[in-house]
């Protein structure tokens, strides 16, 4: 049998040992190898899948589209969400300021309108910041995800600023007429304490008149000291009647809606304390008048109180033309005198005394509850500018235009201080008492009248001069009236 020789017989391998030290050295090194192997195939495997998972954990990497979100669009987003929370602050801050104004004293009294655009502007912002809170960002959000959001967020900022700017504007417009209507009601309160001043201050300065001889000294003095408050008193609240009037007049933006709104509050404050002001002196005024008259001998009490008791029976009197209801009688009233005569030569009698048509007469414009003739007003006006350059202050007037039953009311034959019906310069509207000063001789008020009110045709009467049959301190009248009171 023959035997294959191979074309390429193989080169004996050497034999070694397994033993032999070079043989343990070359099975070291193949298993060192393979560890090494193994140990990299793992490393890669391993930071493929740290990788990928940390990629999902941060929002990088979408789970479901793969779509990995940039970290510049996830910190926009944040941003984002973070300019909404503070927004939606600002915003509920503007709504609680909106709802204390609405519950407050000026919203309340503001008109419907206003009240109504007020209540709809805080419902508006309240729902937009129930909208700014509802502003999340999740950390798997994605590329698309951030940019919706970031969109969401720039329409909300512009409703914010737009929510903002109309609560303001509702807010103001509810104050501004909340105050006007507030100021409309505080204004018939003061015209009335004015009116129950005068009509105390009226009978106190004929009872001071009528006591210089009777009462005692430091009684009279302490009347008069609160006679004098009750004038100034009452020149404030002319000036004030006189600016509200103004106030109320004047288009809103005279002056700014902001200006007006603070103008129509610090006159609200105003009326209030001197309605009060003026209140608490009437009370003075009838105390002192109650201690002089109870200083007077008991023979002349009678006239006394029959000064001062238009002040207390005002309403005893017909609501018309202020006559006393169960005295008046067919001719007119008791303890007038006759038709056509006065009981003084310098009276002088005329039958449309007290009578004047309305239209013959014209509202003081400084003290515009009282009137005088209207061909006088003017001059009078002017002479209480000129008084103001050198006082500060408007005139006080207590007393102007009476009509024939007004000045019945006043008239008792028994006192000097008040003349007939038909005689008093009063019922021509040529005549007026004037306070705040001018009612007491030789203060500075009295003396700068002397001195300067002929030259706008306004004179103090012989009558009433110290020296006068019937001083009195306060009666000024026109040049065109007759030389009587």
């Amino acid at each position: 049998m023959l035997t294959e020789t191979p074309l390429w017989p193989e080169l004996p391998t050497p034999q070694q040992s397994p033993s032999s030290p070079r043989a343990r050295r070359a099975a070291e090194r193949r298993t060192r190898r393979g560890r090494r192997r193994w140990w990299v195939a793992a490393a890669v495997v391993l930071g493929l899948g740290s990788a990928s998972g940390g990629a999902y954990a941060l929002g990088l990497l979408d789970p479901l589209t793969g779509a990995a979100a940039t970290s510049a669009a996830a910190m926009d987003a944040q941003a984002a969400v973070a300019e909404s929370a503070t927004l939606r602050a600002q915003l509920a801050g503007e709504v609680e300021s909106a709802r204390a104004v609405r519950e407050g004293p000026d919203g309340r009294a503001a008109k419907k309108p206003e009240r109504l655009a007020l209540d709809e502007a805080v419902d508006d912002a309240r729902r937009l910041v129930t909208s700014l809170g509802s502003v999340t960002w999740s950390p798997s959000g994605t590329d698309v995800e951030a940019r919706a959001l970031l969109e969401r967020v720039a329409t909300l900022r512009a409703d914010t600023g737009a929510a903002v700017t109309t609560l303001r504007e509702a807010t103001r417009t509810a104050v501004e007429s909340g105050r006007a209507v507030r100021l409309e009601r505080a204004l018939p309160r003061l015209a009335g304490a004015q009116a129950d001043l005068r009509e105390a201050a009226a009978a106190g300065e004929l009872v001071y008149a009528d006591s210089a001889e009777t009462a005692a000294a430091t009684d009279r003095e302490s009347l008069r000291a609160v006679l004098d408050q009750a004038g100034d008193l009452d020149a404030q609240a002319d000036a004030l009647l006189t600016t509200a009037d103004t106030a109320q007049a004047a288009a809103p933006t005279r002056s700014g809606p902001v200006a007006r709104g603070n103008e129509v509050a610090g006159l609200l404050g105003r009326t209030g304390k001197l309605a009060t002001a003026m209140s608490a002196v009437q009370a003075r005024v009838e105390e002192a008048v109650a201690v002089v008259l109870a200083t007077v001998p008991e023979e002349a009490l009678e006239v006394e109180a029959d000064v001062a008791g238009p002040a207390a029976g005002a309403a005893d009197r017909d609501p018309a033309d202020g006559t006393d209801a169960a005295d008046a009688g067919a001719d007119g009233g008791a303890d007038t005198a006759p038709a056509g005569t006065c009981p003084q030569p310098d009276q002088v009698w005329t039958a449309e005394n007290g009578h004047l048509a309305p239209s013959e007469l014209a509202a003081v414009p400084f003290s515009p509850s009282h009137q005088v003739r209207a061909d006088v007003v003017g001059g009078l006006a002017e002479l209480n500018e000129a008084y103001v350059a050198e006082f500060g202050v408007s005139m006080t007037i207590n007393s102007s235009y009476r009509t024939y039953a007004q000045q019945e009311s006043l008239y008792d034959p028994s006192s000097r201080t008040a003349a007939p019906p038909g005689c008093s310069n009063h019922g021509t509207g040529l005549a007026i008492d004037i306070g705040g000063g001018v009612q007491t001789f030789g203060t500075a008020q009295y003396e700068w009248l002397k001195a300067n009110a002929e030259a706008y045709g306004w004179v103090h009467p012989p009558f009433a001069e110290p020296s006068g049959r019937n001083p009195e301190p306060w009666h000024w009248q026109s040049v065109h009236a007759p030389n009587s009171y």
